[in-house]
């Protein structure tokens, strides 16, 4: 079940997007957008730049599963800020995770890939944990759900004014 759990204080992250598995866009038809997480420096994390530092320690302590939260890819073309579902954790369904991972699917249809391209979030909110499924046609549905109830969450007042945080750059820049 799908609740509002809001997250206080907000989680704001930074982090190049990168490759992934290709399937939530090739497999399931939800491109999502990998975040970097530097897991090779865990044990070091003081060697890292503080944006670094801070997804890394959002990746490490979070609780896992589906997240809603206001996202802007800087130095894309569409450089808009757009709401977002963000799956946080193993992906149970598929058996190959190695580390856990932070991927949003930004609920904007964007005009070509930004692989490379930093991507900004604001956390604002947890929904439910991550669940595994039996079937790909159970995940998807559940996937759909998720990005509708996460698109109704972000409209709530103190989610909505998030949208013009300090943390996300102007457009004109």
């Amino acid at each position: 079940s799908r609740t509002k759990k809001a997250r206080e204080p907000m989680p704001r992250l930074r982090a190049k997007v990168v490759h992934g598995f290709g399937r939530g866009s090739k497999v399931l038809g939800f491109p999502t957008a990998n975040m970097e997480i530097k897991w090779e420096q865990e044990a070091s994390p003081e060697a890292l730049a503080p944006h670094e530092r801070e997804v890394l320690e959002f990746a490490s302590t979070c609780e896992t599963g589906i997240y809603y939260a206001w996202a802007q890819v800087v130095n894309g073309t569409d450089r808009g800020v757009h709401k977002a579902a963000m799956s946080v954790g193993w992906n149970p369904t598929f058996a190959d995770m190695k580390a856990k991972t932070v991927e949003p699917w930004i609920l904007h249809d964007f005009p070509e890939d930004f692989y490379d391209c930093e991507l900004r979030l604001v956390v604002c909110g947890y929904v439910r944990p991550e669940l595994k499924f039996d079937k790909f046609d159970d995940l998807i549905t559940a996937i759909r759900e998720d990005g509708d109830f996460c698109k109704e969450a972000l409209d709530a007042p103190s989610c909505a004014e998030v949208k013009t945080d300090e943390h996300f750059l102007p457009l004109e820049q």
